[in-house]
């Protein structure tokens, strides 16, 4: 079977606190909506704290997408480096017994992709499998998850994930709409990297993707002249309580321990608590939410990681939410000492 090992996560420098982000806002908003009535969404967001990649000055100025995804290659690559370097220690691996890389995200873009400059970083063997995913959003967490078990029943060999998220990275001042200003109150920087192979605590049972029919306009990207302009609905947390509970019913996994969830807001979070009977592992995702903000892929990970450090054992449901749109869902076993 295959599990989940060296689980490793790296942030950015800047670590922010919420009121120094609606201090911001309050500075590029106020003066072209009512800002006062908005507010709101800061103090009700669950976030208290995260990591951005850039000092709170650099948000206050409009910035070209060349300049953007800059930042995204060289900060991804030093957040990888670090994570994965630290993954390897853990599990004691060699790099070149590594069979394939899977790198997610969704918040910068490159070619060659990130996996191609990370193979030049370590003692990879050429004949590496490299898959680079973009697009999964939030759900990359579970879905990049789940393209790797397969990966790693093909081949047989142990397989890098690393999911790297620089949400801040897109953020656009000169833009007042409302899903701009929820934006700046949600998102997080930072990344996560582990291991499948055959043997460790942290075992996948069984693993599924649901798309909905004409649900594109969602959640996703826009693209603009500065870069990529955040989508995502209001109607998204009734559609979550109306539409998933019976992916969850079609999955039909029984005599669940809790779940790790993807802290994809505290409306995300109530959509949750309202589907699976306020499960008490719920306020784990929501601390996560609150220290880190939401870190799209990397979310649930950093859920499953503090899961892991805590100890917990039985049987959960990972799940994660993302453009399509799209449910990634996961059912696995926990054991201590993961």
């Amino acid at each position: 079977m295959a599990n989940i090992k060296g689980l490793s996560s790296v942030f950015p420098k800047n670590k922010v606190f919420q009121e120094e982000i609606k201090e911001i806002g309050r500075k590029l908003f106020s003066s072209k909506i009512q800002f006062k009535k908005m507010e709101k969404v800061y103090d009700n967001s669950g976030v208290k704290t995260r990591y951005l990649t850039e000092k709170l000055d650099w948000y206050l100025d409009e910035h070209n997408w060349s300049e953007r995804n800059f930042l995204f290659k060289k900060n991804a690559l030093n957040l990888l480096k670090e994570s994965i370097n630290e993954t390897i220690e853990k599990t004691n691996t060699k790099p070149e017994k590594i069979g394939a890389i899977v790198l997610v995200n969704s918040t910068g873009i490159s070619t060659p992709t990130i996996d191609a400059e990370i193979f030049n970083l370590f003692n990879f063997n050429n004949e590496i499998v490299r898959l680079p995913i973009f697009g999964y959003g939030c759900a990359g967490g579970v879905l990049g998850l789940n393209r790797a078990i397969e990966i790693f029943k093909s081949l047989n060999k142990t397989i890098l994930v690393c999911n790297v998220e620089l949400c801040s990275l897109t953020f656009r001042p000169q833009i007042f709409s409302k899903e701009n200003v929820v934006s700046t109150a949600l998102f997080g920087d930072g990344c996560a990297s582990y291991l499948i192979e055959e043997e460790g605590h942290c075992q996948i049972l069984k693993s599924t993707e649901h798309t909905w029919k004409n649900s594109l306009s969602l959640m996703g990207w826009g693209v603009e002249d500065d870069g990529l302009s955040v989508i995502f609905d209001k109607v998204i947390p009734d559609f979550i309580t109306k539409k998933l509970p019976d992916v969850l019913n079609k999955f039909s996994f029984n005599n669940l321990d809790g779940y790790v969830l993807h802290s994809g807001g505290m409306k995300i979070i109530q959509a949750y608590r309202q589907i699976l009977n306020n499960d008490k592992t719920i306020s784990e995702s929501e601390a996560i939410l609150s220290k880190f903000g939401n870190v799209s892929s990397v979310s649930v990970l950093l859920t499953l990681k503090e899961m892991i450090k805590k100890n917990y054992n039985g049987v959960y449901l990972m799940s994660a939410l993302g453009p399509g749109f799209t449910a990634g869902l996961s059912a696995i076993k926990m054991s201590k000492n993961g």
